[in-house]
């Protein structure tokens, strides 16, 4: 039975795509488009659809850990719905469900930060596998994953998703994009109607998907004779997929309690508005569009009291490659930010030392934001230079996310004229690298440390507000 049936009024999901997510037969079921079409809840209501069965199992990933505490995340979404039917919270990120006769049902929320941490699964047996943003996760985690989507519980095993829109040159969740292209409008980059929730079935062959309209034609070409579309041998089966488009409009609850929620979207900068307010598979950054350099303002001055940061982005050989480069930017009590200085070099590690120590000490006051890297290694080399800066304020980001999801809070304040440029002889260089943004090799050193900058700044500045200053 659908769970859209077995659960209590209040929880039954919104007439049309949201219900058609949850009703659907795939094998594997992506949900995506446009932001606020109540994806999340849908997931969240499809994880629980067989929590009266001993031992059943359900895990759902999210990149990041904070993306499963954060507020409004999935675990405050899960507060809403798990209570009525049953569960409860544990302390661990999972839900029991004592009710259930023998073991209890069980829902838990992981992360999978790095490419590695999908080796800690193996051996694992997961009847639901949901990915909470699955443009967030590599090919290699989901398909890697999708080998632990099995079940001894008496549930056929299953897969659902939900994502927002990515171009399919995205180096980490393009793929979404070309697993489900059969489903998009390859020239408007939107979904198209008539296909929604329309099941296809796919099997690799030579690293290879190939796609048919039924299971019997791939098994007749590619299967074993003695293996049919009905037959309990799994091993020799396609996999069934669909695609569901999500639309705002689909999720009334969510447009009645923040009306303003739709001008929110389409106040985003303008390749995110077309992914989150249009749900547009062929949105990208483009050069010119990301950063509207026109509306730097040249200044000879600088106001009097200011919050200051620099933020670096390191490189390590000396007269080549990447650049190492130091931005300080400056904010006023107004929120209005000032690029004031720039150092950039390519400098070989002892030389870079020196010239990041010198800045340092030539800043005063100024906070100070080395790029913590996920690997080891990064991290020794951020620890190893803040305790050079000893004496200062200086702290390490790990870097996690794409440069153009690090660079959208800056650009939107740039293109919206809240940032100045203090008049010098590196002016030229730096709009022309932010007007070039992201295109191939043009250095984008600049980008990543203006960001990290601009990034503290804000942070403090919510803080100063939170405390009445």
């Amino acid at each position: 039975m659908a769970i859209s049936k077995q659960l209590p009024a209040s929880l039954r999901p919104h007439t049309g795509p949201q219900q058609q997510f949850i009703d659907t037969n795939a094998q594997i079921a992506i949900y995506g488009g446009q932001a606020g079409g109540g994806k999340t809840w849908a997931l969240l209501a499809e994880a629980a659809r067989y929590v009266h069965v001993p031992n059943y199992g359900a895990v759902i990933f999210r990149r990041t850990s904070p993306q499963i505490t954060n507020e409004g995340g999935l675990w405050d979404e899960s507060m809403s719905i798990y209570p009525q039917l049953g569960g409860i919270p544990m302390h661990t990120l999972d839900w029991v469900f004592p009710k259930t006769s023998g073991i209890p049902a069980n829902i838990g929320f992981r992360h999978l930060q790095y490419e590695t941490d999908k080796l800690t699964w193996q051996g694992s047996q997961i009847a639901m596998l949901g990915f909470d943003e699955l443009t967030h996760f590599t090919e290699s985690q989901f398909f890697y994953l999708l080998s632990r989507n099995r079940s001894t519980c008496g549930v056929t095993p299953y897969v659902r998703a939900t994502t927002n829109p990515i171009s399919a040159d995205d180096p980490i969740g393009g793929w979404v994009n070309r697993l489900i292209s059969w489903w998009i409008d390859q020239e408007t980059g939107l979904a198209i109607p008539s296909r929604s929730g329309v099941v296809r079935y796919f099997i690799r062959r030579q690293g290879e998907l190939i796609w048919s309209d039924t299971p019997d034609e791939l098994i007749a070409r590619y299967g074993r004779d003695d293996v049919t579309a009905n037959s309990k041998d799994q091993t020799a089966q396609p996999k069934s997929l669909t695609f569901i488009p999500a639309r705002l409009s689909d999720n009334p609850t969510l447009t009645e309690k923040d009306p303003t929620y739709r001008a929110n979207l389409e106040a985003l900068p303008e390749v995110d508005r077309q992914r989150l307010a249009e749900g547009n598979w062929n949105a990208k950054v483009r050069s010119g569009l990301f950063f509207k350099v026109a509306q730097l303002k040249i200044v000879h001055a600088l106001p009097a009291i200011l919050r200051c940061c620099r933020a670096w982005d390191l490189a390590a050989t000396e007269g080549a490659g990447d650049w190492t480069v130091g931005v300080k930017l400056c904010a006023d009590s107004d929120g209005i930010y000032y690029i004031e200085d720039i150092r950039r070099g390519q400098w070989e590690c002892s030389y870079r030392d020196l010239v990041i120590r010198q800045t340092a000490e030539l800043d005063g006051s100024c906070k100070i934001r080395i790029p913590q890297d996920p690997a080891a290694a990064g991290k020794c080399e951020a620890e190893r230079l803040v305790r050079m800066l000893a004496g200062h304020d200086v702290k390490a980001l790990p870097i996690s996310q794409s440069k153009e999801i690090r660079a959208n809070v800056v650009s939107a304040q740039l293109n919206s004229g809240n940032v100045r440029l203090l008049a010098g002889d590196w002016n030229n260089g730096l709009i022309q690298r932010l007007d070039a943004f992201p295109t191939k090799g043009i250095p984008d050193d600049e980008v990543d440390a203006l960001a990290d900058a601009f990034k503290t700044l804000t942070n403090m500045r919510e803080l100063l507000i939170g405390i009445g200053k």
